[in-house]
């Protein structure tokens, strides 16, 4: 396990989850945009002592095995982003399908027009609805009917395509399909999705 830096309060940390074979530290930036500490954790690790909120985050096709450290990470109620692979693992370990093949999208990164409703922690935390364009890099994705039960789209893609999940009520789990690693190909104000899981992790709300 390593983290950005050496110490940490309990409970205020950012714990980061990437992909299978995908490092954990490749996206400690992610975390420290928002001036807070992050900390790697593996698959079947138990969530860490110093971790207040969870990020899991990855490029890569999700496999269907759901990570032990986000099962129980969401077991707890803790905050949790899901980013690309990230959000297909929220979903199935919420009890949702799992993601089928984008026609004609074949991981290759690129824009695409999607729709965020206005109204839910998606459009709070970013301050903003309606379309917009984001970067995109899955050959996979979700339709409405593959969501969990509890679980409601709150960004759609102009080809139908679920962009956005999140779990309504007080536990702040939310999922987003684009790339939202890339800071600087966001649209203003969407790193508002990462300076708000950090503030989640210190007990800022």
């Amino acid at each position: 396990m390593t983290s950005s830096t050496s110490q940490a309060e309990p409970g205020t940390a950012v714990a980061v989850l990437a992909a299978p074979g995908e490092s954990p530290a490749d996206y400690f930036y992610v975390v420290t945009h928002g001036e807070g500490v992050a900390v790697a954790v593996e698959h079947d690790d138990n969530v860490p002592g110093e971790a207040g909120a969870l990020l899991v985050i990855g490029i890569e096709a999700f496999d269907g095995k759901v990570p032990h450290v986000l099962a129980q990470a969401l077991e707890l109620g803790m905050p949790v982003l899901g980013v690309g692979w990230g959000m297909h693992a929220v979903n199935v370990a919420l009890g949702g399908r799992m993601p089928v093949a984008v026609d004609g999208q074949a991981g290759e990164p690129g824009k695409i027009m999607a729709f965020i409703s206005p109204g839910g922690k998606l459009s709070y935390t970013i301050t903003g609805s309606g379309w917009v364009s984001v970067p995109f890099s899955n050959a996979a994705g979700l339709k409405p009917a593959h969501l969990a039960p509890g679980m409601m789209a709150s960004c759609y893609r102009e080809d139908g395509f679920v962009a956005a999940i999140e779990k309504p009520g007080r536990n702040w789990v939310i999922g987003v399909q684009w790339n939202a690693h890339e800071i600087d190909a966001m649209p203003s104000n969407f790193d508002n999705l990462l300076l708000a899981l950090v503030e989640r992790a210190t007990g800022v709300q």
